[in-house]
């Protein structure tokens, strides 16, 4: 039996940095063949509570308006990913499960209109940090969260019904599932 030896420090850096980037080639690719083939038509949200909507739970997160909701999505998707990822790759993998697989059913089952967009993602991102660390009481943990909430408190205003072009429901869906995903994930400080 042969074993691969441990990637280096470096190399785990380098491998978290380019885990968000190869995630978001999927909406992007979307966008791309949406803009060039379909003039924008081609939208992945569903109906809710529809027969026909139920793919939307899959797909409604890789797909975006525009290249400016891409482009908004993408940065607040990035930052927030490596926040977590510099944290733990298993909380990042399960939070962004979370958020995209629970986020597209909750939508799909209570949303009162079509949603689509990683924005219901980055709220779950959102929502783990700013918990995980209060939750955990470690230095580096609390120190993410209470850089998150200094400098991206901004983002809560997204959960208000203030837009009524924007799926408010989603994001309040997502950063709920993101205080979900940190209590699921944390660990108790171990006591010496």
């Amino acid at each position: 039996m042969t074993t691969t030896p441990p990637l280096s420090f470096l190399d785990q850096v380098r491998q978290r940095l380019v885990l968000p980037m190869e995630i978001l080639t999927v909406p992007w690719l979307q966008e791309i063949i949406d803009q060039t083939f379909f003039r924008g038509g081609w939208s992945l949200a569903g109906m809710p509570r529809s027969l026909e909507g139920v793919p939307s739970i899959f797909f409604a997160a890789f797909s975006h308006g525009d290249y400016e909701h891409l482009v908004g999505n993408t940065i607040a998707f990035a930052i927030f990913s490596w926040l977590i990822l510099a944290k733990s790759k298993k909380d990042y993998l399960t939070t962004f499960m979370i958020g995209w697989l629970g986020g597209g059913f909750c939508c799909w089952l209570l949303g009162p209109g079509p949603v689509h967009g990683l924005s219901g993602v980055v709220y779950s991102l959102f929502g783990y940090l700013l918990l995980i660390g209060w939750l955990e009481k470690r230095i580096w943990s609390l120190g993410i969260s209470v850089f998150v909430c200094v400098n991206y408190i901004s983002v809560l205003g997204g959960i208000f019904p203030t837009d009524l072009r924007i799926a408010w429901w989603g994001h309040l869906i997502g950063l709920l599932l993101g205080f979900f995903a940190a209590y699921g994930v944390y660990r108790e400080p171990q006591q010496s």
